[in-house]
């Protein structure tokens, strides 16, 4: 794996080469101790590297769990092949956020900046999920922080909470809002990508990215000219969120073939 590093870096982006190197080092665990490894929450994204860098090894298996059906963020392991499945421990567990719902309505993003300025690391906070009402919330976090994240987070916004442990098995499932598409983009710089997707100008579509409204896999693009790959998730502030899902060629006319999940605000 050491000796292919090289290589399977190349294929990557820059700033993606210290996850590299972070996984790599997960894979050199397993196969030299011959023992099973857990990561921490990986985004989507990071998940298809990992599962890349698991295929040039013959020793290795990978699974993965986010703790429900659809999880975005999930935690792998990895294993030796051969070595038993039936019980795998990908240390998840379930907070249900208790508050007065009747009076106060939570977001998403309201919620991870409350668990997130409590001192913890985005990679030990999986799904944030919720019903069809946006009335009942829960998290999905790594068990050793669960009582941390317990004892420390009792106010989202201004409304007091209590974060009640429940069974892993009572997660609500992944609400789904994605589509998949079939889109023609001329080149896979995040302009070009949101501009086919959402049906916008490139002016426009620079104005958001100038404006700090575009991120993907959670960072902010300050560049139109950023590359997207297979598993990125962009995110435009008021528009949705595209992922890109598969790369099948060329057309005739030289534009490339591509599958996208997509959601339109």
């Amino acid at each position: 794996m050491t000796n292919n590093l090289a290589v399977i870096e190349q294929h990557f982006r820059s700033n993606e080469q210290s996850f590299i190197r972070q996984a790599s080092n997960w894979i050199q665990q397993a196969e030299d101790s011959y023992r099973v490894v857990l990561t921490q929450f990986l985004n989507p994204r990071e998940q298809y590297i990992l599962k890349s860098l698991i295929n040039h090894s013959n020793e290795l298996s990978i699974h993965f769990s986010g703790g429900t059906f659809g999880a975005e963020s999930q935690r792998a392991i990895i294993l030796p092949k051969g070595y038993p499945i039936d019980n795998l421990d990908f240390k998840l567990s379930l907070l249900e956020i208790d508050y007065s719902y009747k009076f106060v309505t939570l977001h998403h993003a309201m919620i991870l900046g409350a668990i997130l300025s409590s001192g913890v690391g985005r990679t030990v906070v999986g799904d944030i999920l919720y019903d069809s009402d946006h009335t009942h919330w829960q998290v999905i976090v790594d068990s050793k922080m669960l009582n941390y994240i317990q004892d420390t987070v009792t106010q989202i916004g201004r409304t007091k909470v209590a974060l009640v442990n429940r069974d892993i098995a009572e997660a609500m499932p992944v609400l789904c809002d994605w589509k998949e598409e079939f889109l023609l983009i001329s080149s896979l710089r995040i302009d070009t990508v949101i501009s086919a997707g959402f049906g916008l100008t490139r002016a426009n579509t620079k104005n958001l990215i100038e404006e700090n409204h575009v991120r993907m896999n959670w960072t902010e693009i300050s560049k139109a000219n950023v590359e997207v790959a297979i598993g990125d998730i962009i995110s435009v502030r008021k528009y949705g969120r595209i992922q890109i899902k598969l790369l099948d060629g060329l057309s005739k006319k030289n534009k490339i073939k591509s599958i996208i999940n997509i959601i339109r605000r």
